[in-house]
């Protein structure tokens, strides 16, 4: 895929000098291809020539633009792509007279160990707990890393830090129940009824939907995405051997009550252990707790969440979200972007309840690649923050700060990777009380509203 810049550059013109394939230019710039002018790309922003793009390959196993861009607006195309062979085929094309070897550096293939040249080295590093980086490769110019011996640490954790006016001394599940509990008149248990007695069915719908019905209805006791999920999957137990036999009886291939509903029943149940594992992979194999999972849909659950989700939209409580970039997208460069987000403390979303509010902020899982990283020997795991966390009145803020001294310094050279953030998030009423978890980078806020 050939790298673009995205609509958030500032144009710093950081990137320019480090393509080795001058494939960068300024916006409203022409440039050359083929021996012919071509228009620019862009008028306004940086641009980046796809036909003289390589990704780096040939030169870094990173791609160069996107280490020093301050605004991580450099990510690769996901409408054009490529393999690390075309790559490669076309840094030769634009750089004739450089020997790029058998095996140049590559993004696809990152920080390789030269084996000849290091094997002893290697050896001796892995005995001792250190990693190796790669060698130059003969011929080729540009920035490439020279071998060095590093030993790889984690940087300390954080703490916590609470203003205690505001705290309840209330576990934090019972007050998450409190603020989504739902006051029930007549009419209202009704429907909750109708719920309860639905839930087998409603199970199967996609996550996103149980738990926006859980959150509309606001009464764990009636309906939850949990619940509904164990209904469904106990009932699909029952359901697709039943499936299986009656289609096998329709197509003639055995009579009800004999010997051929073996084979029916063990494969309805054999699909039924199949779906099962993988709705609940998050908990089964990702150790995930019960609070934190996400509660997968049965295969016939997506077209009943088609008919179901406007009826369900019409019910939705208020909800606010941070600025989270290029939502929907799965692909670790666009998540790369979320984790740049993080560490500035905008990913998070509230939902307003009848009775409270529930705050919930994703912080930062790893920490940014950078040459002082490298040279300071930290691993990829992010630490935890020193966290401030104030409830008062009608705001919420939230405050972090690297703690480990070593690490700060990555902070002060890495770009978008901030020693400290501050997070502020109005509420649309006073706040009487509040709670929180922190578990797995992830902050939970349960705040009850003032008289609730």
């Amino acid at each position: 895929m050939a790298t673009i810049i995205t609509e958030e550059c500032i144009n710093c013109g950081a990137c320019e000098p480090e393509c080795p394939n001058t494939a960068i230019f300024q916006g409203g710039v022409e440039f050359d291809l083929g021996g012919a002018k071509q228009a620019a790309l862009s008028e306004e922003i940086f641009f980046i020539v796809p036909e003289k793009c390589t990704e780096c390959v040939g030169f870094f196993d990173y791609e160069a633009c996107a280490a020093v861009c301050p605004v991580d607006c450099c990510v690769t195309d996901p409408d054009r792509p490529e393999s690390e062979e075309v790559l490669v085929e076309r840094a030769k094309e634009l750089h004739p007279d450089t020997d790029f070897g058998d095996s140049p550096p590559s993004r696809f293939n990152p920080t390789p160990v030269a084996a000849a040249d290091a094997g002893g080295a290697a050896a001796a590093g892995a005995a001792a707990g250190m990693q190796m980086v790669a060698a130059p490769v003969a011929g080729v110019t540009g920035r490439v890393e020279k071998p060095v011996i590093r030993p790889t640490r984690s940087p300390k954790g954080g703490e916590i830090e609470l203003t205690r006016s505001l705290e309840l001394d209330t576990p934090f599940d019972e007050v998450l129940g409190h603020v989504k509990r739902r006051d029930v008149s007549g009419a209202s248990r009704i429907v909750g009824l109708a719920l309860l007695a639905l839930s087998p069915l409603l199970g199967a719908l996609p996550h996103k939907t149980k738990a926006a019905i859980e959150d509309a209805y606001g009464d764990g006791r009636f309906f939850s995405s949990q619940l509904a999920t164990v209904l469904n999957i106990v009932q699909n137990f029952i359901l697709y051997p039943v499936l299986f036999i009656v289609a096998a009886i329709m197509t003639g291939r055995f009579t009800m009550f004999t010997e051929g509903d073996r084979g029916a029943i063990t494969l309805g149940l054999f699909i039924a252990i199949a779906e099962t594992a993988w709705r609940l992979r998050e908990g089964v194999f990702g150790y995930k707790p019960a609070t934190q999972m996400n509660y997968g849909g049965s295969f016939y659950g997506a077209p009943l969440g088609i008919v179901l989700n406007p009826i369900v939209a019409r019910f939705m409580r208020g909800r606010r979200s941070g600025w989270v970039p290029v939502e929907g997208f799965y692909d670790r460069v666009f998540e790369s972007k979320r984790e740049r987000e993080k560490r500035y403390g905008e990913v998070y979303n509230v939902a307003d309840f009848e009775h409270g509010y529930y705050i919930r902020m994703e912080l930062p899982r790893e920490i940014p690649p950078s040459a002082a990283k490298e040279e300071l020997g930290f691993a990829d795991e992010m630490p935890d923050y020193d966290l401030r966390l104030a409830v008062e009145a009608d705001t919420v803020t939230v405050s972090g700060s690297v703690s480990d001294i070593e690490l700060r310094k990555i902070c002060g050279v890495s770009p978008a990777f901030p020693a400290d953030f501050k997070t502020e998030i109005e509420l649309s009423g006073a706040a009487g009380g509040f709670q929180y978890r922190y578990e797995d980078k992830l902050l939970e806020i349960a705040i009850l509203k003032d008289g609730a």
